[in-house]
C-alpha cells in the first residue's frame, strides 16, 4: 500500500511539474513598471543635472553618502493622491501623483544655497520629463 501511494504521488509531481513551468513560461506577468516617489524624484533629478550645466557646480545629491529624509505630506486618512518631500542638504524635492496603476509623477526640485533654483515639472512611466518651470 505505502508504495502504491508513494508510486501515485511521484507521477502526479511528474505531470504537475512541467505544467507550471509551462504556464509560467507562457504568461510571464507584466513588464516591470517604475514605481513609487522615488522613480519621480530620481529621474527628474537626473534630468535637471543633466539638461542644466549652469548647475554643474551643485553636484549629484545621489552621491552624497547620507540618505534621503523623507517626509510623507499627504494627510491622515486622504486617498486617491500622494505626496512625499524628500531632503537632503541643500537639496528639497517634492514628488505628488494620484493614486492609478500609471502614474504621472508632478516634481517640484528646489536647491538652496549659492547656486539657487527651482523647478518643476512631470515624471512619466516611461521616463519622459516634461518642464513646467525653471527660474533662479
Amino acid at each position: 500500500m505505502k508504495m502504491k501511494m508513494s508510486m501515485v504521488v511521484g507521477l502526479i509531481a511528474a505531470l504537475l511539474v512541467p505544467a507550471v513551468i509551462i504556464a509560467a513560461a507562457q504568461n510571464p506577468g507584466a513588464p516591470d513598471i517604475p514605481e513609487g516617489s522615488e522613480y519621480g524624484r530620481d529621474t527628474a533629478l537626473a534630468y535637471v543635472l543633466s539638461n542644466y550645466p549652469e548647475l554643474g557646480d551643485l553636484g549629484d545629491p545621489s552621491k552624497i553618502r547620507t540618505p534621503w529624509h523623507e517626509e510623507s505630506l499627504t494627510p491622515e486618512g486622504w486617498v486617491g493622491s500622494n505626496a512625499v518631500r524628500y531632503t537632503k542638504g541643500g537639496w528639497a524635492v517634492e514628488v505628488s501623483s494620484a493614486v492609478v496603476r500609471v502614474p504621472v509623477y508632478s516634481v517640484e526640485i528646489e536647491f538652496a544655497g549659492e547656486n539657487a533654483f527651482c523647478w518643476k515639472g512631470t515624471v512619466d512611466q516611461d521616463g519622459n520629463v516634461s518642464v513646467i518651470e525653471f527660474s533662479r
